[in-house]
């Protein structure tokens, strides 16, 4: 039969799904291509630490936000707050490098809380991690959107849309490979650091020189989106609270610990030189956009951002101001990448474990964890959309699952310590001493985020946090009981007999060459075949029954099973079970027929009942399914314009 051109809509569905998906997530990688993969110190800060870089666009708004409460007097303490910051962030990140040393393997929070204090810590620490990485995702990208509308103000009323499309580009870019994400995420992040530095030092110069801008009317700040700022005063709650809001500034530096395995030899060396730079670019910005912040006597507002403000009093409303903007927005969205390496990566931690499906470990064609990406990219898109992308609303459940992890993974840490110095590897004090001043650091600021941002919305991540724990207990359980189950059913109901023989029956819709084409595959696979037909259709059936040459059929007899309720699937599993019944050791393989088409739409047009059948009897006891496939598009182009060997020409 001639070959025919039937054009690109006539490639094999899985082929065509092929193509789409390699021109979307790029080349598929080898396993050893991994190694080529880590990453450098400069692409491993751009990732990694783009979270906590950019938190200096809304950290120090935070803090304001909440001070502005008591007035113009209480902005002032902005900068003692933001200095207790700053200390939080050399005592945790310092935490952090011992902890990165002791366990070069990586798995931070839950990896060090599970060994050390036990499973349920553990799931803690892995719950509160994930909750604080799916918050990096919507946090990030909101206050990136706010950025770009403080900018370009005609872009207001779309916040959501916007949030929305960039978080699914972000799933894109990293469905792509960690190279190419890392590659591509370094600009921006750098870009940001170079910006920030040259605002802070220029902003600082402006102030020594006494060239003070306007201060701006307290009252500007009252009832700022909604919120209760007017009056009160100061308290030591408002600063408790101001603290709180702050901390947000941390969030992002233990995804360095989580991705220690993702750096070039030595792992952990590179891991902690990228925690040591990571956290002096984060406390000098930090500090120099407060300090700016507050002798600019700049105060929130609706509608443009603190750092749009300081910038726009420093560079004007010229280039250098929509610079800023820019790389601002970019970081805060790429910000994201963050929990997009390190979400995945604890997933998969999880699945290897047992408490998560095992589906989450597998790496795909591009070497990252896809199944957990998608995840989080569902889970933020929707997160913003109930939030309606409004930074403010968010945070308040950012520090919780955050300072929780914190609070575990360094109390692990000095369980840790002590272990080893009751083993006599040494005293390890120095190590001692930090991660002990961290987890008191942690576990007081926890405290002081669950006293003031309860109500605010940091009851969600309260309730967030146990239900994943309850869930990731479920699926142990499951898997703990189905392999109970299974070896239940080894010993008493999956004994196969030897001695046994094995019987073919072979599913017969119609007469064609399809079922030919299934007779010489039965024949092969066992003497003793039998043929069944489901007559749902009495004259149907006695057509099939008549038509049925048992010579021309390879010898094998033809049964015809009456159906009065035209149902396939009823009959065929009430003779299958007969035949079990009847013959003790008997072992049943199933053919069922199935028409394949290059053509995904003719797809449709075929194998309805053979479907039907491999679906409900897949899982018979005793009942082995084999699916034996036709191609039909190989019959009318096989190699040459002639039928391939082996298949049957259509007649």
């Amino acid at each position: 039969m001639p070959s025919f051109d039937r054009g690109w809509w006539h490639v094999p569905a899985p082929v065509l799904f092929r193509r789409l998906k390699r021109l979307v997530l790029g080349r598929p990688k080898r396993t050893d291509e991994d190694l080529q993969e880590r990453l450098p110190v400069p692409v491993g800060l751009a990732i990694f630490f783009s979270d906590a870089l950019s938190s200096v666009a809304y950290g120090p708004e935070e803090i304001l936000l909440v001070l502005t409460a008591a007035g113009a007097a209480g902005v002032p303490y902005a900068l003692p707050v933001g200095l207790a910051i700053v200390a939080l962030i050399f005592v945790v990140s310092t935490s952090y490098v011992q902890t990165i040393r002791a366990y070069p393997g990586g798995g931070g929070a839950y990896g060090v809380t599970r060994e050390n204090l036990g499973e349920l810590p553990g799931l803690v620490a892995a719950a509160a991690l994930l909750t604080g990485y799916l918050l990096t995702v919507a946090v990030s990208v909101a206050a990136g959107v706010g950025a770009l509308t403080s900018g370009f103000p005609w872009l207001r009323g779309h916040e959501v849309a916007i949030a929305v499309i960039v978080v699914l580009f972000m799933a894109w870019m990293n469905l792509r490979g960690v190279r190419e994400s890392g590659t591509f995420f370094a600009v921006p992040t750098y870009g940001f650091i170079v910006s920030m530095l040259l605002l802070v030092g220029a902003g600082v110069v402006d102030l020594l020189r006494g060239s003070w801008h306007p201060a701006v009317d307290p009252a500007s700040a009252l009832d700022f989106q909604g919120l209760p700022l007017a009056g009160g005063g100061l308290s030591v709650f408002l600063l408790l609270r101001a603290f709180a809001s702050g901390t947000a500034t941390l969030t992002g530096l233990e995804a360095v610990a989580n991705g220690v395995g993702a750096f070039r030899p030595p792992e952990a060396e590179n891991a902690a030189r990228t925690m040591v730079l990571g956290r002096t670019l984060l406390a000098v910005l930090f500090t120099g956009v407060m300090v700016l912040a507050v002798g600019l006597h700049v105060l929130p507002r609706e509608g443009e951002t603190v750092l749009s403000q300081v910038t726009r009093s420093v560079f004007g409303s010229g280039v250098a101001y929509y610079a800023v903007q820019i790389v601002t927005m970019l970081i805060l969205f790429l910000a994201a990448n963050t929990a997009f390496a390190g979400f995945p990566r604890l997933l998969a931690l999880l699945a290897r474990d047992g408490y998560v499906s095992r589906r989450f470990a597998n790496l795909n064609d591009t070497l990252v964890y896809g199944l957990g990406i998608g995840v989080l990219a569902a889970c933020a898109a929707l997160l913003l959309v109930l939030f309606r992308g409004n930074t403010h609303r968010l945070i308040p459940l950012y520090a919780v699952g955050v300072f929780t992890a914190f609070t575990l993974s360094q109390t692990g840490m000095v369980v840790h310590w002590l272990r080893e110095r009751r083993r006599g590897t040494g005293r390890h004090t120095w190590s001692l001493l930090v991660n002990g001043l961290g987890a008191v650091a942690c576990t007081g600021v926890l405290v002081i985020v669950l006293l003031t941002k309860f109500v605010q919305g940091g009851w969600v991540a309260v309730v967030i946090i146990p239900s994943l724990v309850v869930y990731f207990l479920s699926v142990k359980h499951y898997y703990e009981r189905f392999l109970d189950r299974v070896a239940a059913l080894e010993a008493e109901h999956m004994r196969i007999d030897t001695a046994g023989r094995i019987k073919v029956v072979l599913a017969v819709g119609g007469l064609s060459p399809v079922i030919r084409h299934a007779v010489r595959v039965a024949r092969r696979l066992s003497p003793d075949v039998v043929a069944v037909h489901v007559a749902t259709d009495p004259e149907y059936g006695e057509q099939i029954r008549r038509g049925w040459r048992p010579e021309e059929y390879g010898g094998i007899p033809l049964e015809v099973l009456e159906s009065p309720y035209r149902d396939v699937v009823g009959p065929l599993r009430a003779y299958l079970d007969r035949q079990l019944a009847e013959n003790p050791g008997l072992v049943i393989n199933l053919l069922v027929p199935a028409i394949v088409t290059n053509d995904p739409f003719d797809g449709y047009l075929h194998n309805g009942t053979a479907s039907q059948v491999l679906r409900e009897l897949l899982y018979s006891e005793g009942v082995l399914v084999t699916v034996i496939p036709f191609y039909v598009d190989l019959v009318e182009n096989g190699p040459n314009g002639h039928a391939p060997r082996g298949v049957p020409a259509a007649s």
